[in-house]
C-alpha cells in the first residue's frame, strides 16, 4: 500500500503553491537535512486524503553540489524524453460532484483541463509547474472478474492496438495563472 511518493521541483514556491491552492491539499510535515554528499535539502509533505501523503524536494542546498540546476528536469515524462502524459499522478475523488469542483477549481487557478471517460474511470487532467501530468479520478463502475480476464487477455496479446485513443473533451482557462505565487511563510 502506498505510504506516500516524492517529487523533485525546479520552483518550489510555484510548486507549493500549486499543490496547496489549485490542488487543496494541506502541508503536513516536513524535514531539513543536510543530504549526503553535501548540501542540505526540504523534503515538505502534503496531505492527499485517505492517510496518504505526497511530497515535494526543495534541492536548492545540492544544486551546484550534488547536481548541475542547467541538466535536470523535473519532469517524471517529457524530462525522460517521453510524451507528457505517459507517467502521470492520478488522485482520487469522490465522484462526479467532485470531479466537477475540481475541474472548477483547476479553470479558477488558469490551468487548462481535459477530460476522459475510460472503461471504468472518468478523470480530469491538467500539467503541474514542472509539466507533470496529474489526474483527478473516480469509478463509474466496480471492476470485476470480467475486467481481470480482458487484462490477462491483453497482456498477452503482443498484435497492435485497433482501437483509437480515448476521445475526450479539452476545456481552456480562461484566468491567467499565478505566476508569483506568495513565498510560503517560515
Amino acid at each position: 500500500m502506498l505510504h506516500h511518493f516524492a517529487i523533485a521541483v525546479k520552483d518550489f514556491s510555484t510548486s507549493h503553491y500549486f499543490y496547496t491552492e489549485v490542488m487543496g491539499f494541506k502541508l503536513v510535515a516536513g524535514v531539513k537535512r543536510q543530504a549526503p554528499g553535501g548540501g542540505w535539502t526540504k523534503h515538505m509533505f502534503y496531505d492527499i486524503g485517505g492517510g496518504k501523503t505526497m511530497a515535494l524536494w526543495d534541492l536548492r542546498g545540492i544544486e551546484g553540489v550534488l547536481i548541475n540546476p542547467a541538466e535536470w528536469r523535473s519532469s517524471i515524462s517529457s524530462g525522460l524524453g517521453l510524451p507528457g502524459w505517459v507517467n502521470h499522478f492520478a488522485f482520487e475523488c469522490s465522484g462526479e460532484e467532485e470531479l466537477q469542483a475540481r475541474k472548477q477549481r483547476w479553470l479558477d487557478h488558469g490551468y487548462n483541463v481535459s477530460q476522459v471517460d475510460h472503461a471504468f474511470i472518468r478523470s480530469i487532467y491538467t500539467y503541474d509547474p514542472d509539466k507533470n501530468w496529474i489526474e483527478w479520478t473516480y469509478e463509474t463502475r466496480p471492476r470485476n472478474e470480467a475486467d481481470r480476464i480482458e487484462a490477462e487477455e491483453i497482456l498477452r496479446d503482443n498484435s497492435p492496438a485497433t482501437l483509437a485513443d480515448y476521445e475526450g473533451t479539452f476545456t481552456r482557462s480562461t484566468v491567467l495563472k499565478c505566476r508569483n505565487p506568495p513565498v510560503p511563510a517560515g
